[in-house]
């Protein structure tokens, strides 16, 4: 069997193909499939997406025994319908599953245990499942209506309003956080950068993008940038204890689940989000996917279809390809 596995994000879409045996037959990307994003554009995108990776990997789409896909934005029952019927003119029949990209994550962290899930990328959004199977959410709400707080596209979209509003200071700090601006968006000084950001307000993954420079920044001390990253990560990590107290899940001693550039790769921003909870969790451990997240769609669909995969055989294939790390 061939389990082809789909991550579509807000700033790009990932698919792989594997078999449960652990050979990774193919690894594409492309652009966002988020179910958010108006018009339409992210069902047309799949619905090409997936009959082209698979016939890349030389195989035909009934040679395909389960097509996941994990998805932004899924949580849209009207968006999701509608890919439905589209995908069904891929004659997928019953093979085709469809689930957000944050239980997808969860998935490949936690498989079937009960956890909690904090994913800081482009989007932020935390998950958690209890002992009993329910489930619980925070934040999440997609740059449609203002940015996740602490989110890529958030702290991108915070920099750039503060630094407007600072146009007329000067300095050292606010010079180096005006020059990253620039650079971002190859532009030829700040008031062309933003004018560019302002052009393209709705381009989610450039905005984004602004992310890790702006944490990276906050590394070597720079105060604006530092200020901006500890903002965000105190408002998510309120709405992380939130969803905690509503689920009963928190403990004096917690193992988080993490995912997403942005919390993956930062660590300032881990150090301020567990600084953040600390009051109330005086000790977080973190732990990463067992695969990436690419595979998490399939690796879900798998456990609930009884299917046995060799994971370390998926790891092996997997680090073999060489895939550029994630943002």
């Amino acid at each position: 069997m061939k389990i082809l596995s789909i991550d579509g994000g807000a700033s790009q879409t990932r698919g792989v193909i594997f078999s449960p045996s652990g050979a990774v037959q193919i690894f594409r990307s492309t652009d966002p499939t988020s179910l958010s994003r108006p018009g339409g554009v992210a069902i047309e995108k799949l619905r090409h997406f997936i009959p082209a990776i698979v016939e890349e990997a030389g195989l035909k789409l009934q040679d395909v025994g389960l097509i996941c896909l994990g998805l932004a934005g899924a949580s849209n029952e009207a968006a999701r319908e509608t890919l439905f019927k589209e995908l069904d003119k891929l004659d997928l029949g019953g093979r085709l599953i469809i689930t957000s990209d944050v239980e997808a994550a969860f998935e490949s962290v936690w498989g079937g245990e009960p956890g909690v899930l904090i994913s800081v990328g482009s989007g932020a959004i935390a998950w958690a499942r209890d002992e009993q199977g329910s489930s619980y959410r925070a934040s999440g709400r997609g740059a449609q209506l203002g940015g996740d707080p602490g989110s890529g596209y958030w702290l991108g979209k915070t920099l750039l309003v503060r630094l407007i509003m600072l146009e007329a200071e000067t300095g050292p700090q606010l010079d180096a956080m005006r020059q990253l601006v620039i650079n971002h968006y190859q532009a030829a000084n700040f008031e062309d950068a933003a004018r560019l950001a302002g052009e393209s307000a709705d381009d989610i993954k450039k905005l984004a993008g602004l992310g890790r420079p702006i944490c990276e920044e906050a590394e070597k001390g720079n105060q604006i940038a530092l200020a901006i990253v500890q903002e965000g990560s105190m408002t998510l990590a309120e709405e992380v204890m939130d969803m905690l107290d509503r689920a009963g899940m928190k403990r004096d001693v917690m193992t988080l689940g993490m995912n997403g550039s942005i919390l993956v790769r930062n660590r300032i921003f881990r150090q301020l989000l567990a600084e953040a909870m600390l009051y109330e969790i005086p000790e977080i451990d973190w732990k990463g996917p067992a695969l990436d997240p690419a595979f998490g769609a399939g690796l879900l669909a798998a456990r609930l279809r009884d299917i046995s995969l060799d994971t370390e055989a998926l790891k092996a294939s997997w680090e073999a390809l060489d895939v550029p790390a994630l943002g």
